[in-house]
C-alpha cells in the first residue's frame, strides 16, 4: 500500500514514516521543509503545506491512503540519548501546552484543503490524527471526565481548532478514520495500547509517539471495520 503521511517531520509523523516502511508499505513523506525528513528504501519525499490546496494534491498524488499528524507546532525532536528522560519529557509537555493556548488554524484551515485534495487526487481513505480532549466523556471514568473537561476549558482553542477540523473530515464523503490520541512522549513504542471506537483510556497516562503511529497505520492499513469511526487510543 502506498501511504502518505502529511506532518512527517512532527512527533507523530515521523513514527508514522518509520512504521508504515517496517510493515513494508510505500511512503511518501509531505513537510513544508523536506529536507528534514531522511532518505530511505520505498520512501519517496515531497514539499507540501496544508494550507495552499494546490500542493497538497501533488504532494499526494498517486496514494492510496493519506495520514494527517498535522497540528499546532511545538518545536519539539526527540533526542534518542535521553528518550524516556523525566526532566526531557517535562519541557516537552510544557511546549505543546504553550501550542495548545495559542494553536492557530492549521487544523482548522489544513484539513479542508487535505479533504479536498484527497478528492482532486483521487485519494479516499483519510486517517486524521486528533486528541482525546475533544471527546464527551461518556466512554471515560468519571475522574477522566473531569479530567478532559478541565481540558477542554483551559485548552478551548485548540478545542475549537481541532473540532472544525474534525467536521471538515467528517462531512467528506471519504473513507475516513479519526485517531483521538491520549498526552503523547517521547519513550520506546511497546505496541502495549488500547485502540477502538469509544475506547475507554486514561486521557492523562502518556503514550509514546511510536504507539500512537502504529494505531494511525492500522488505521490506514489493515482495520477496515474503523472505517467513518472515531478512534480512541491509550493507555
Amino acid at each position: 500500500m502506498k501511504i502518505a503521511v502529511i506532518g512527517a517531520t512532527g512527533g507523530t509523523g515521523k513514527k508514522v514514516v518509520e512504521r508504515a516502511l517496517e510493515l513494508g508499505h510505500e511512503v511518501v513523506a509531505v513537510a513544508r521543509r523536506p529536507e528534514a525528513v531522511a532518505s530511505a528504501n520505498q520512501l519517496t519525499i515531497r514539499k507540501g503545506d496544508v494550507y495552499d490546496a494546490a500542493s497538497m494534491v501533488l504532494a499526494i498524488s498517486g496514494a492510496d491512503v493519506v495520514i494527517s499528524c498535522i497540528g499546532p507546532p511545538s518545536n519539539i525532536s526527540e533526542d534518542p540519548a535521553k528518550k524516556g528522560n523525566l526532566l526531557v519529557n517535562l519541557r516537552a509537555g510544557m511546549k505543546v501546552m504553550a501550542a495548545n493556548f495559542s494553536p492557530g488554524t492549521i487544523m482548522s484551515e489544513g484539513m479542508p484543503n487535505v479533504v479536498a485534495a484527497c478528492g482532486r487526487a483521487g485519494v479516499k481513505r483519510l486517517i486524521m490524527q486528533s486528541g482525546i480532549n475533544l471527546t464527551d466523556g461518556k466512554e471515560l471514568t468519571l475522574g477522566n471526565r473531569l479530567a478532559v473537561g478541565t481540558m477542554r476549558r483551559i485548552f478551548w482553542r485548540a478545542i475549537k481548532d481541532k473540532a472544525m477540523a474534525e467536521h471538515a473530515v467528517m462531512s467528506s464523503g471519504l473513507e475516513w478514520v479519526i485517531v483521538r490520541a491520549s498526552v503523547l512522549q517521547f519513550a520506546d513504542g511497546t505496541l502495549n495500547y488500547t485502540a477502538g471506537p469509544a475506547a475507554r483510556i486514561a486521557p492523562l497516562q502518556a503514550l509514546p509517539f511510536a504507539d500512537c503511529a502504529d494505531s494511525l497505520v492500522r488505521a490506514a492499513a489493515s482495520e477496515p471495520a474503523w472505517t467513518r469511526k472515531i478512534i480512541n487510543v491509550g493507555r
